[in-house]
């Protein structure tokens, strides 16, 4: 028997509830990407109050796309995509914008750069600058700087986790402490520490000083607002325990936190239903943003 590397898991078996593309064919994966990518390049062109690829480092991948509903001063999204922080671009993910629009609420899409091109510090860092600047620029775009919810997806949930761990004055003493009102993080990987053991960590490259840094479960919620970490019911049970173990760590630090865990949902449709105005996902979303 193999000797346990991450709590109860083998190398072999850790690896085997971090990889999420197995459990999909790789027809349903191109049918899912297809879909959204078809949807997203559709919103892009109808959308009437936008503002694509906007940008906000110096970095040719520090851009946001940004999409307003006809409402007023509406309350801010802010979506970081998955992808183990290697894979995929924002434009597949423009989809999400357009019942978020309908109801009431501006979404942002940020994208950044990828591993191993940047070490996921600096992948984090752009993050922070990204929504830096859409709290910055709230008054200019007409949304409302003082309800900016961050929300992202597998790496992305993990983006939204440390974005909620951020000390923001001490990036930049222009920032209050409370730029971000609440987060929405999904599937989301809040220790890397199982990352650096599996072959996934050969584009992200984590080292055993980084996990620490780069875990919110180990760093402290800093947001004043609320958080719902969502999973899918059908996801490998890692992605289970890293919600229910940050929800309680964060919980015993005088957070207010929840989980929500959504039957029937694998890691790849659990983000679908953030597009669903009749799930439970999108609910939680609209909770957030002062909308339901």
């Amino acid at each position: 028997m193999a000797d346990a590397v991450y709590r109860d898991y083998d190398a072999a078996d850790l690896y085997a509830q971090y990889d999420n593309r197995a459990q999909l064919s790789e027809e349903a994966l191109e049918a899912i990407k297809a879909n959204q990518n078809t949807r997203s390049a559709e919103y892009r062109v109808s959308a009437v109050r936008k503002h694509l690829d906007v940008k906000y480092g110096n970095d040719p991948r520090e851009r946001l796309d940004i999409y307003l509903p006809e409402a007023n001063t509406p309350p801010m999204f802010a979506f970081m995509h998955g992808g183990y922080w290697q894979w995929n671009d924002k434009e597949g993910f423009d989809f999400l914008a357009k019942e978020l629009n309908a109801h009431g609420a501006a979404f942002a899409n940020i994208e950044y750069s990828l591993c191993p091109a940047v070490t996921l510090a600096e992948l984090t860092h752009q993050c922070q600058r990204a929504i830096a600047h859409l709290w910055k620029n709230a008054s200019a775009y007409g949304y409302d700087a003082n309800k900016i919810i961050v929300s992202g997806h597998s790496a992305g949930g993990h983006l939204t986790a440390m974005m909620q761990s951020t000390d923001w004055p001490a990036i930049d003493n222009a920032l209050p402490s409370n730029v971000v009102a609440g987060g929405l993080p999904i599937s989301g990987v809040y220790d890397v520490e199982p990352i650096r053991l599996t072959p996934l960590n050969e584009a992200v490259q984590l080292g055993p000083d980084d996990v620490a840094a780069m875990s919110p479960m180990f760093l402290p919620p800093l947001s004043s607002g609320e958080t719902i970490i969502a999973f899918g019911g059908d996801e490998y049970d890692e992605f289970d325990r890293q919600a229910e173990d940050l929800a309680k760590i964060w919980a015993e630090q005088g957070a207010k936190t929840s989980t929500l865990n959504m039957p029937g949902r694998d890691h790849f449709t659990a983000l679908s239903a953030l597009a669903e105005p009749d799930h439970d996902l999108f609910a939680a979303a609209l909770k957030l943003l002062g909308l339901k």
